[in-house]
């Protein structure tokens, strides 16, 4: 069953190495990942054809995105790509030296999922070397740091690889318990790159099943890969092709000769129709296997020479070495003589594929084969040199105990000599210890006489505190039922909820004082049929804005009620001429006012304008910004503003707000809140009632707030009507 494991390792490498490379983009909303997903996809592709040239111009397409992207998920996905093509040429210090720089742009920008992606890849490149115990070691980096990013699909991912490194070693026990770990991974939501790793885990549990021969436990994976249903001709064909042939092999293994015949067959049906290298090979050593076992060695001949053809043409020195024992098992089956040309064939193919330590055995046992040759011309010359030999060892040996006898006196008499050094240091530092410690406990002594005289000092300075302490608190005390006293006068002036409610059924206010009173506050009448409704932010906070709201609250009564003016931009106009003439600003530097947004609505029709404070509406979930006036209430005589009108539909969602919401800090990166995310989170409320809607925001500054545990910067107040 070797051409199952050689299947098993090209289905591994590919959807666990490099898969796991593509599906790091696949579910990417990015469309730039989108088009880098594709060029990686087309040149692993590529790989899998065979088509060299392809792949080539694929990878200098990516190189050229990279050079105008400057993007460093680019940069990482053009050097994996790379060490992959590298891999396939066979030029493994290129291929090498592509993954570490990948590696190093993934540290560079900390990056865990491409610093994980990166260690598989290259461990990919040392399994393929053979060099397995280092991959192994790449392998456990990138577990470590699935398990601390918490990725169960590219845990599963690295587990596999893993369990196959454990396979190559024969160490089933592991390799099996890695791929039941792989099992156990559950996800809320169906994944099919999930469900894919599983399915070859599955694979891989069930080849070793058949190494076994365990049959009846074969059966019963293959019955839970079927169920799956994952791997088709259209969707997975090496895997399909890798099932059809375990599916073959559990029917011969059966006695079942006509079911495995028809299953080997037509998986070279399909594989011939495919054209792809790969699973036309094995489907042929499949059912030339079958041929050879049932003795039908005419037929096992023909399957075997197209097999070979595919290796000549691939370059597959793997196969090629299997296909040539095969050719010869099945030429000396038929008396051929062609059968040592196959021999010899796989002998040099063989010398080609270990690495310098397996051809240095094989030269050993050539060696060794020599002498085996020449050994009945030299036997009393053996013996004459084998008894030099022994001499000589013994000699050696007798030598290597003295010296090693001599060597351990040397060390232990070195080793007292410096333990009575070390003994007479020791009592020298103990001396000196000693005369330290006295004069310490003579400055001990001292200290604590002075240690006296401070404490006395210090009860006075405490009993002074304390009294000064009695002090500060009556004062608070009185500062805080002032403040109190404010709140209610403050309240007063608010319109009450439930006016509010007749007017706009479908509202809600979000106030949030910085303190206990506050500059922000929300103003509202109805006259002669105009609904008058503001949300104003008085300069400051606490006691200074609130006394700027009760010259607002009482303006605006002046305004609307007693000279009847209706219009968002003159009651601003007025507004502004009112606290102008009142803090003297004419005369004086004062600079206190306020921002504001105001809206006025008769009937069907809605009028407004503000005072650097837009208004937002929100209209079939698109959300639209009533810009406001680049200035403030308050500063210079005669400001005009801007007015917009708007005809009001059912549905319509209308916010205004002060800026206290988008400029107070927290987050993961200590930022501001900020307008396009207040924008962001209008939109996204808009579509709930407006009960939830009030109960969204609260929740959603407050915890912007609990990360690093921020305090509340300014006054908050949003204010939201559903028309």
């Amino acid at each position: 069953m070797k051409q199952v494991a050689l299947l098993l390792f090209f289905i591994n490498v590919y959807i666990c190495s490099y898969a796991k490379l593509n599906d790091s983009v696949l579910f990417s909303n990015d469309s730039t990942l989108d088009i880098e997903q594709y060029i990686g996809w087309k040149i692993s592709e590529s790989l899998t054809l065979g088509r060299l040239d392809s792949a080539k111009v694929w990878l200098d397409l990516e190189a050229d995105c990279v050079k105008v992207s400057n993007d460093v998920n680019r940069e990482f996905y053009l050097y994996s790509n790379l060490c992959a093509y590298y891999e396939y040429l066979g030029a493994i210090d290129s291929a090498e030296y592509f993954c570490e720089k990948a590696i190093n742009i993934a540290e560079e920008a900390y990056q865990l999922k491409l610093i994980s992606t990166g260690h598989t890849n290259l461990a990919t490149v040392y399994t393929a070397q053979g060099k397995t115990a280092t991959a192994l070691n790449l392998l456990k980096i990138a577990y470590e740091i699935d398990k601390q990013r918490e990725d169960k699909v590219d845990l599963a991912y690295t587990l596999n690889n893993i369990g196959y490194i454990y396979i190559q070693h024969k160490e089933y026990v592991q390799a099996f318990e890695v791929f039941e770990d792989i099992l156990k991974i559950e996800i809320d939501s169906t994944n099919i790159s999930l469900d894919k790793i599983k399915g070859t885990a599955l694979l891989n549990i069930a080849d070793m099943h058949l190494v076994f021969k365990e049959y009846d436990a074969l059966a019963k994976v293959l019955t839970k890969i079927n169920d799956m249903k994952l791997f088709t001709k259209d969707s997975d064909f090496e895997s399909y092709v890798l099932f059809s042939i375990l599916k073959g092999q559990l029917a011969l293994s059966q006695g079942d000769y006509s079911l495995a015949r028809k299953i080997f067959l037509i998986t070279v049906k399909e594989a011939n129709k495919k054209d792809l290298p790969l699973p036309k090979l094995n489907s042929y050593l499949a059912i030339g296997d079958y041929y050879l076992q049932r003795k039908q060695f005419n037929k096992a001949y023909d399957v075997f020479e197209k097999a070979y053809k595919i290796t000549k043409s691939n370059k597959l020195l793997d196969f090629e070495y299997e296909v040539s024992l095969k050719l010869a098992e099945t030429l000396k089956s038929l008396n051929k003589d062609q059968a040592i040309y196959f021999y010899e064939k796989s002998i040099v193919l063989s010398d080609s594929l270990f690495d310098i330590q397996k051809s240095e055995a094989v030269a050993d046992m050539q060696a060794f084969h020599e002498v085996e040759d020449q050994k009945d011309e030299n036997d009393v010359l053996r013996e004459i040199e084998l008894k030099s030999i022994n001499r000589l060892d013994a000699q050696q040996k007798f030598i290597y105990f003295t010296i090693i006898i001599v060597l351990i006196l040397l060390v232990f008499i070195y080793y007292i000599y410096l333990n009575q050094r070390k003994t007479k240091k020791l009592n020298f530092k103990l001396t000196t210890a000693l005369d330290k410690i006295e004069m310490a406990n003579i400055e001990i002594e001292n200290v604590n006489e002075e240690l006296l005289k401070k404490n006395d000092i210090l009860k006075e300075t405490l009993e002074h505190s304390e009294a000064q302490g009695k002090q500060l608190n009556s004062q608070n005390q009185k500062i805080s039922s002032s403040i109190k006293s404010a709140l209610l006068i403050q309240s007063s002036i608010l319109p009450s909820q439930q006016i509010i409610d007749q007017a706009f059924p479908d509202n809600f206010i979000f106030n949030q004082p910085k303190d206990i009173v506050s500059g922000d506050f929300y103003w509202f009448t109805e006259q002669d049929g105009w609904k008058i409704y503001a949300c104003i932010d008085c300069t400051g906070h606490g006691v200074p804005g609130a006394l700027m709201s009760m010259m607002g609250a009482s303006s605006l009564y002046e305004i609307v009620r007693g000279k009847k003016i209706f219009s968002p931009s003159e009651i601003l106009r007025e507004l502004n001429n009112i606290v102008v003439r009142n803090l003297q600003q004419e005369k004086t530097m004062n600079n206190d006012g306020m921002d504001m947004s105001i809206i006025a609505v008769k009937g069907n029709q809605l009028y407004c304008a503000g005072a650097k404070n837009p208004i937002y509406l929100v209209r079939d979930n698109q959300l639209q910004k009533l810009s406001a006036t680049r200035k403030s209430i308050g500063g210079e005589l005669n400001l005009a503003y801007e007015e917009h009108s708007w005809e009001i539909q059912k549905g319509d969602c209308l916010y205004m707000a002060t800026d206290g919401y988008q400029d107070q800090f927290g987050g993961p990166n200590a930022k501001k809140f900020m307008v396009k995310k207040f924008r962001e989170t209008l939109q996204d409320v808009s579509s709930n009632s407006i009960a939830d809607q009030k109960k969204i925001l609260q929740s959603t500054i407050n915890n912007w707030r609990s990360v690093g545990k921020w305090e509340q910067v300014d006054d908050m107040l949003i204010i939201g009507i559903k028309f």
